[in-house]
């Protein structure tokens, strides 16, 4: 058998294991608690009923800038008009355990293609990568990350030639970008890396039709600025209009406090990852985060253009704003095959003895389920969306934590119950105040006057800010049904007046 045709097979038996993981993951719980499953679920319908890309869910339908349309497209191909909201949520999550089997041969190339390694060993990672609880989070739920992969480890394979197969591999990077923005951070590393080898001609010519390619998600996210109001940034509106609210809220936090802070979480969360268990001291996780990181750099020789994407790709993590735990699940396979390509420096052995491991450890997380506990979207809200239905006016707005989940179940239209303010975590130091207080949720209120509040079981969302505004405007939230697991609904009263302090650090 030739390098080549082991090179397929390895692939294919890699896709076959994918696939085979993805029917044995437990689907005893429903989709839609996530929040952005739920999202991209609507996102979906607009595009397969309408033709339009539009926030269903949010009274007046603004235009989505927020999420390229690329996994939408993906999830109206599963979306059925004739099937009720409830059932599309269950066949969108046939999307993802569709293209894990894809994912773990596409990986299963990337590592004898582009870092070298045996056949059997990119193979083994392959699974590895995919089977991993901080990936499987991932893709046991309608969520982005899975295809973006996908398609951003295609074009590296690709971009691993020359002439046409070169050019196809860039068209897989931007289709990769139109699933999420931050693919592009790849391309930028290996342009870094062509130019400094003189290719200065090939990266200004790849740039320009990057650009191009990019221009109309840029221009249509321009021209629908102005859809979504300041008061749902961070929920709904651009990430540039977010990030900017947030520098303008609070600069010194944004640009000190957040990569200070998310350098020793990017240790923590590569750690985490590495050892599938659910309770690694922060420490020990750290310093594992950073034998990865040491492992990774030793294996740039091997693949420096996608190092260099992952080194951009971090800068980008450290200055965002946000825990950096999700960035690193989508991007952990590449992750792993740059680890085991450094690995590979110390001898056949000790790179065979780290392949071993580290599937040992992935398929270790995947039978505990460690992967459904990080998924974080398993709550069963059958049961609740049962109780509340006749309590939610029908025809009015519901404010809640996820709007998507209730327009699709109930049928009425939402805003969020919070603002997502995550700088404020790295400034206080805990998450709950990463969710607004009164003040954020008074000017949801004000705008779009909801009949109801609702407060889930779910989480932190919009539990605070509710509580905040309750504290402030005495009157202006009547109960109308709680339970003693602190989920609550309560009625919006008008003319209430309500004057709550404005709180920005």
């Amino acid at each position: 058998m030739s390098w080549s045709s082991r090179r397929l097979v390895a692939a294919a038996a890699a896709a076959l294991c994918g696939w085979a993981a993805a029917l044995a993951a437990p689907r005893d719980f429903p989709v839609g608690s996530y929040g952005d499953d739920a999202r991209y679920v609507v996102l979906a319908k607009a595009l397969r009923e309408q033709g339009r890309y539009r926030l269903l869910q949010v009274p007046g339908e603004p235009a989505e800038t927020m999420f390229p349309p690329g996994y939408p497209a993906a999830l109206a191909l599963a979306w059925s008009p004739s099937a009720s909201g409830t059932a599309n949520l269950e066949r969108s999550r046939w999307v993802n355990l569709v293209l894990v089997g894809p994912l773990a041969g596409a990986l299963a190339l990337a590592g004898a293609t582009v870092f070298g390694l045996p056949a059997a060993a990119g193979a083994a990672l392959g699974v590895a990568g995919v089977v991993a609880p901080i990936v499987m989070a991932r893709w046991v739920l309608p969520l982005s990350e899975p295809l973006c992969l996908l398609l951003l480890v295609t074009g590296l394979v690709l971009l691993a030639g020359d002439g046409a197969r070169r050019w196809a591999g860039v068209l897989a990077v931007v289709a990769a970008a139109y699933v999420r923005t931050v693919a592009l951070a790849f391309l930028i590393g290996i342009w870094v890396v062509e130019w400094r080898r003189g290719h200065r001609r090939r990266v200004a010519w790849e740039a320009a039709v990057t650009a191009a390619l990019l221009a109309p998600w840029v221009l249509w996210t321009l021209a629908h600025a102005s859809d979504v109001p300041p008061a749902l940034y961070g929920m709904y509106g651009s990430y540039r209009q977010w990030y900017g609210a947030s520098l303008t809220a609070d600069p010194y936090a944004v640009l000190c406090l957040v990569p200070a802070r998310n350098l020793w979480l990017l240790l923590e969360s590569l750690g985490n990852a590495l050892t599938a268990l659910p309770a690694v001291p922060a420490a020990l996780a750290a310093v594992l985060g950073a034998v990865v990181i040491g492992a990774a750099w030793a294996g740039r020789r091997a693949a420096p253009a996608v190092l260099a994407g992952l080194c951009c790709y971090a800068v980008i993590v450290l200055m965002w704003p946000y825990p950096p735990l999700r960035f690193v699940g989508a991007v952990w396979p590449l992750i792993l095959l740059a680890a085991a390509a450094g690995a590979a420096r110390l001898g056949r052995r000790t790179a065979q003895g780290v392949t071993v491991l580290l599937l040992a450890l992935a398929l270790l997380g995947f039978a505990r389920r460690t992967g459904l506990r990080n998924a974080g979207g398993t709550w069963d809200w059958r049961p609740f969306v049962a109780t509340i239905r006749p309590l939610v006016p029908a025809g009015g707005v519901l404010a809640s934590s996820n709007p998507a989940l209730y327009y699709l179940t109930l049928g009425v239209r939402g805003v969020p119950n919070e603002r997502m303010r995550s700088y404020r975590f790295y400034r206080m130091g805990f998450w709950a105040t990463a969710w607004g207080l009164g003040d954020d949720l008074w000017a949801i209120v004000r705008r779009y006057h909801p009949a109801a509040v609702l407060v889930e079981r779910r989480g932190v969302e919009g539990r605070y800010a509710v509580g905040s505004l309750m504290r402030q405007c005495p009157g202006l939230l009547v109960p109308l049904w709680s339970t003693p697991r602190e989920e609550y609904l309560f009625a919006v009263r008008d003319g209430v007046p309500c004057s709550p302090v404005p709180v920005e650090h």
